[in-house]
């Protein structure tokens, strides 16, 4: 049995050069884009780095604006105290004394016996007519209560029954 010899095309891997070392073969076109893909790691790398510092100068600005607010809260914590001790009664009336009040001793009131009914100078004012009450009949005012309520309670009856 002969066989026949089978030539395979030689494959290259890498490059060699003369010697026999190998070479890394850079021509124009790689070279070219070696450069276009550092150009553009660099415009990349100056985007995260631009972003990152704007990201970190916002954290600060938040950070000193929350101690200012903290600031300001007990501020003002620290006023609203010193109104209060400033309005308890016995501050007050230290205070009034200063300023020469002093306590009455008694309270005086005063008495009116008879009230007009109409004041002197509102004259052109028309006399509305009071109604006196009979006393033979005590109950009218009860009888008209219930007259409206009972009115009210068949108003509402009737609301009641209408189906929706």
């Amino acid at each position: 049995m002969t066989t026949d010899p089978v030539y395979l095309p030689k494959i290259r891997i890498r490059r060699t050069d003369d010697e026999g070392n190998p070479s890394w073969g850079f021509t124009r076109k790689n070279m070219g884009l070696f450069l276009l893909l550092l150009a553009l790691g660099s415009l990349i790398g100056s985007f995260y780095l631009s972003q990152a510092s704007q990201a970190a100068t916002a954290g600060l600005e938040v950070r000193g604006l929350t101690e200012e607010r903290e600031r300001w809260r007990q501020e003002n914590a620290s006023l609203r105290g010193q109104i209060a001790e400033k309005e308890t009664s016995s501050n007050i009336k230290k205070r009034a004394e200063e300023l020469g009040f002093r306590d009455r001793e008694g309270v005086e009131y005063l008495i009116i016996d008879q009230l007009p009914l109409e004041l002197p100078d509102q004259e052109a004012s028309p006399a509305v007519p009071v109604q006196e009450r009979d006393p033979n009949e005590p109950h009218s005012l009860s009888s008209e209560l219930a007259h409206w309520w009972e009115e009210l309670t068949a108003q509402f009856e009737s609301w009641m029954n209408i189906q929706p």
